[in-house]
């Protein structure tokens, strides 16, 4: 790993002249070095609200800090945030650009996006040297009205997983021919076919290997419009709950006293309340320990040399396990923090006798690369003190380290601190308490105190109808959990808004970090680090190698040029070095323009070959939040589907939204003495695995291609010339001979020197084109096909699709006033408004506003954001709506 979350960086240490501590300001040097060139950035996502349906928008801003003070990042300029489906398939990435450390960006949920959950991902470049485990990731849930209109209900019964299919009415869907598999870690482990029953009932057998795994079931519903559902199988069979103890630094020492953590887990992964004994062998409680409701609490205990253990956990659901503490030790060390003191954090070092021989214990409290405190002490007694001021101290998870004398890492503990004077203060009035249906609503926000010498700071908001929320906005995800909390912690963190609702919860989130177990340090990583694999990206850039022809000799020096698609007269030169290796950088253009690159050698001859490696994506891999996972979204959400639906056909109505159009699947089981598809077909798939083909006798009248096409091509729609899925209505990708070409190129083709044409609209012909495929494509084969190709190479030109910006699109804001066109008929909106681009002045202050929706009840105003000092607020304002 290149970059280590855990090594600590010094403060200057007033040391002796003897050999070690020169040793010890060396080592030092080494580390500060190191960690000056990599510092390390979070980054976190406010999202407009938690739960979506197919049609719908997200809208996010970024906010990307570096450091412990969670200052504002300069670092990267560029963000990816990637949409992940419940099947663990990226279906959506973009890339924003971040200007210090703030960027905005929406994602539109597609009408053919499974219902389930999915979960947004966010990262920049530089964050790739370290764990994927720290990038941004919150779970969403997405429900589908648009095209998928069946909700299920599922549940293990016996030795089956049992699933119930009904459209959005309850009524069941019966005799519906379905296909399943069930599948885990990349892995198919069963595939088979069922009919749904007369009460639409499914029942798959299960074994024990299931669990956990994902099913996949795929049939018609009642519109003939296929459906595919995703479900997470829970446990299979029956699974105790289980408890897992941690003891305070890692060990259990023996004639001390020592503090034990105990985390208690359902099967699905969340936590349950439970009470644990620990008892002697005598059958005497030496302690107790009762959790909360989120599994995790703590207690002392004091272990007699002479002793042994064991331990009996009675959990609310009235079960029981009982187990053994972990190995007990009788040489070595171990550590109790005591966090409870408003000025001061205490820690003491408990040791064994063989372990007192006057050398120094050094502790260190550091965060992220930047130590806050070091101290020593001499090993001359069996318990050391320690006494840290908090007041230099940054909010946030801090790591206590024990290193002996020989710098050998012992023991770390992390804490928590929370400073209350590092949170921004913010005052919010709103123009009324409470108001009525479609009415103005003023927000008027002064953010820091007069005494500061800085009051600027950046915030977003999102107003919401909070009776369409299901989830306790309380316990979800904000920029303090981001921020604070997951940004430091690798693992699952349950009800992260929890720790943060109301009083700040110290114990609770005392109890939290004691469970998320011991990190051992390593710090050889730090003294010889090598290079990053992946720089900050301050602009797009477009990198590769020119190679003298069919070789793999550099064209050393050769003139490179890039043209853009858009305008032929725009275009860079630049030229490439000794092994010929090029790169225009400092790129900022839209997502999906192409460029060709062209090349020539010192003698203007374009006998080169241009090699443009693929961007390296980054693998979607395994849900942090996974024990979040939900099953049967539409029918949790049946009434807000069922509103949608109302909605959606408003704005259809007044031309504010694309109309869902579901063509009817045709299955052609007749055989053909030939392939309709020209085999010379650059199809991916196959020549004839697409959606439609259309063959040359198909195509013998048309005066011009565009006039033939327009209205034959199935799904496909034509504007100015070009091709458009009425699925979405993105632009569809036209492929002529194997090579990406504009879509308004069609009107230079002949339609005489056409052999096929193949439409490909379902994501299974589309996804192996990855991104290409996104809103469909049209294979064309001319009639001299891969002849023609063979007979031609080109040299010295290439073209390439660089990922570009994503092109943000703007809130819609209806204004309910006399004579305002920006009105909605009917206004059942869940998200009332997004602004995102709050920036408060010299005094602290802004304001915004919007209008409330047609519907009654309470709104909340949601804020988030942090100011130039790296003070971070969330804060919820509730509105009546009478």
């Amino acid at each position: 790993m290149i970059l280590n979350r855990f090594v600590w960086l010094p403060l200057l240490l007033l040391l002796g002249s003897s050999a070690i501590a020169q040793d010890i300001q060396s080592l030092l040097t080494k580390i500060n070095a190191y960690h000056d060139s990599r510092p390390i950035e979070k980054m976190h996502l406010h999202l407009d609200k938690y739960s979506y349906t197919a049609g719908e928008t997200i809208w996010f801003k970024a906010y990307t800090v570096v450091g412990a003070e969670n200052l504002l990042s300069n670092l990267s300029n560029i963000a990816y945030v990637d949409l992940v489906s419940p099947k663990d398939e990226i279906v959506a990435n973009i890339k924003i650009p971040l200007a210090s450390g703030l960027g905005l960006g929406d994602i539109t949920l597609a009408d053919t996006l499974i219902e389930g959950t999915y979960r947004l991902r966010a990262y920049n470049n530089w964050m790739r040297n370290d764990s994927s485990a720290y990038f941004f990731q919150q779970n969403i849930l997405v429900s589908n009205g648009r095209l998928d209109n069946v909700q299920t209900q599922s549940q293990i019964s016996g030795d089956n997983y049992v699933v119930l299919l009904r459209d959005l009415q309850g009524t069941p869907l019966t005799e519906k021919a379905v296909r399943y598999a069930i599948s885990k870690d990349g892995k198919v482990l069963k595939r088979g076919r069922l009919n749904s029953g007369a009460d639409g009932r499914l029942e798959i057998p299960l074994k024990d290997e299931y669990t956990q795994a994902k099913l996949s079931i795929q049939f018609e519903n009642q519109a003939q419009v296929p459906v595919e559902k995703i479900f997470k199988i829970p446990a299979v069979g029956a699974r105790p709950n289980s408890v897992q103890f941690f003891p305070e630094g890692g060990h259990l020492l023996a004639g001390t006293l020592n503090k034990v953590a105990i985390k208690t887990l359902q099967p699905n992964g969340l936590g349950i309340a439970a009470k644990t004994y620990i008892l002697t062998s005598g059958g005497d409680t030496a302690a107790i320990i009762k959790t909360n409701k989120l599994g995790m609490g703590a207690s002392h205990l004091f272990i007699d040399p002479k002793e042994s253990f064991t331990t009996a956990t009675y959990f609310e659901d009235g079960t029981s396990v009982q187990t053994s503490l972990p190995p007990i030790e009788t040489s070595g060390y171990n550590i109790q923090v005591n966090n409870g003191n408003v000025n001061r954090l205490f820690a003491q070092v408990n040791m064994s006798s063989d372990k007192q021989n006057g050398k120094d214990i050094y502790l260190v409290v550091h965060h992220l690369g930047r130590t806050y405190y070091v101290s020593k002490q001499a090993a001359s007694k069996a318990e050391l003190t320690f006494s840290v001021p908090k007041e230099e101290l940054p909010s946030g998870v801090l790591t206590i380290s024990v290193l002996n004398h020989d710098l050998v890492p012992l023991m770390e503990r992390p804490v928590f601190i929370f400073q209350t004077a590092r949170e921004l203060p913010l005052a919010v009035a709103l123009s009324a308490p409470s108001t009525g249906t479609r009415k103005h609503v003023t927000v008027s926000l002064e953010s820091g105190n007069p005494s500061d010498s800085v009051r600027n700071a950046v915030l977003s908001a999102s107003v919401i109808n909070a009776s369409k929320i299901r989830d306790s906005i309380q316990l979800m995800p904000n920029i303090l959990t981001s921020l604070l909390l997951s940004a430091d912690l690798n693992g699952y963190i349950e009800n992260p808004g929890y720790y943060f609702d109301g009083d700040f919860k110290s114990n609770e989130v005392d109890h939290l970090l004691l469970t998320h177990g011991w990190r051992k340090i390593d710090l050889a990583s730090a003294l010889t680090p090598g290079e990053p694999a992946f720089l900050p990206e301050k602009s797009i850039s477009i990198r590769g190698q020119a190679r003298k022809l069919g070789r793999k000799a550099p064209a050393a020096g050769a003139k490179m040029t890039l043209i853009s698609s858009k305008n032929f007269m725009d275009f860079i030169d630049t030229v490439a070095n000794d092994e010929g290796y090029f790169e225009f950088d400092q790129l900022f253009f839209p997502d999906s323009v192409k460029f060709l690159i062209t090349a020539k050698d010192d003698k203007g001859k374009n006998n080169i070959d241009i090699i443009v490696p693929k961007a390296e994506e980054t693998p979607a891999g395994p849900n942090r939040n996974a024990p979040d996972e939900k099953n049967d979204i539409n029918a949790k959400f049946l009434d807000d589907i069922l509103q949608s639906k109302q909605f959606f056909a408003g704005l259809e109505a007044q031309g504010l939204m694309e109309k869902t159009i579901a063509i009817q699947e045709v299955v052609v089981t007749a055989r053909s003495s030939k392939k309709k598809a020209s085999e010379n077909s650059a199809n991916l798939n196959g020549p004839g695995n697409a959606d439609q083909v259309l063959t040359a006798e198909d195509l013998e009248t048309c005066p011009t291609l565009e006039m033939c096409l327009n209205g034959r091509l199935l799904g496909v729609m034509f504007r100015n010339g070009r091709p458009y899925t009425t699925r979405g209505g993105g632009e569809m990708q036209v492929v002529l001979d194997g090579m990406y070409i504009e879509g308004d190129q069609l009107s230079m083709i002949n339609p005489v020197d056409i052999q096929s044409i193949e439409v490909l609209r379902n994501v299974g012909y589309t996804a192996i084109y990855g991104s290409y495929g996104g809103n469909g494509l049209i294979i064309i084969t001319s009639k001299t096909g891969r002849d023609a190709i063979q007979s031609y190479t080109p040299k010295g030109i290439v073209t390439v699709q660089p990922k570009g910006f994503n092109l943000n699109r703007t809130f819609y804001k209806p204004v309910y006033e006399i004579n305002s066109e920006n009105q909605l008929q009917r206004d059942l909106r869940t998200t009332i408004h997004w602004e995102p681009n709050i920036v408060t002045n010299s005094e602290g202050k802004a304001t915004f506003d919007f209008y409330t929706s047609d519907e009654k009840g309470t709104y909340l105003i949601i804020l988030e954001g942090l100011d130039l000092q790296g003070r971070l607020i969330r804060k919820t304002i509730p509105l009546e709506v009478r």
